[in-house]
């Protein structure tokens, strides 16, 4: 497993709260895209990405929370569902999975499993972000890219 250590800055994002399983996360991102396209918040140095905050062999499907969200920058408010948070910044392990969205579980394991049992770096409590490369609209789901990133204490 190709693991990197990456020190990223904090960030602004707009999200919008899924609480179910991972796999019922379109909702969210379809009202998250629906508030910012109108917006024009899309443009290319706009990242995408999720806020995993539970595992889910440990909590109930039902309970399980995940943030569908976007860069922004300061003049961004939050508004009815879309709400704005920091993505706190730091030293981050990261590691690139290729494959549907439906395998992130699989790449999840081997980076929890194998490479922090073995790698000295003690991980943080904190979420882990997924930072979607390419469009799933656009992309066959096996030629999709992900960046998992797990938080690090330092």
């Amino acid at each position: 497993m190709d693991v990197r250590i990456e020190k990223i800055e904090p960030m602004k994002v707009a999200f919008v709260r899924n609480i179910g399983p991972y796999e019922e996360c379109e909702v969210a991102w379809k009202k998250l895209c629906d508030w910012a396209g109108p917006r024009g918040l899309f443009g290319p140095k706009t990242d995408m990405l999720g806020i995993s905050y539970d595992n889910p062999e440990v909590t109930p499907p039902e309970k399980i929370r995940y943030d569908a969200c976007i860069s922004v920058d300061d003049t961004v408010q939050p508004e009815g569902e879309v709400g704005i948070q920091e993505i706190r910044g730091g030293e981050y392990a990261v590691t690139t999975h290729k494959g549907p969205y439906g395998k992130l579980a699989e790449t999840y394991s081997r980076l929890f499993g194998e490479w922090a049992s073995q790698s000295g770096r003690v991980l943080s409590s904190g979420p882990c972000l997924e930072f979607y490369r390419n469009d799933p609209g656009r992309t066959p789901p096996e030629e999709l890219i992900t960046d998992i990133y797990v938080p690090l204490e330092e």
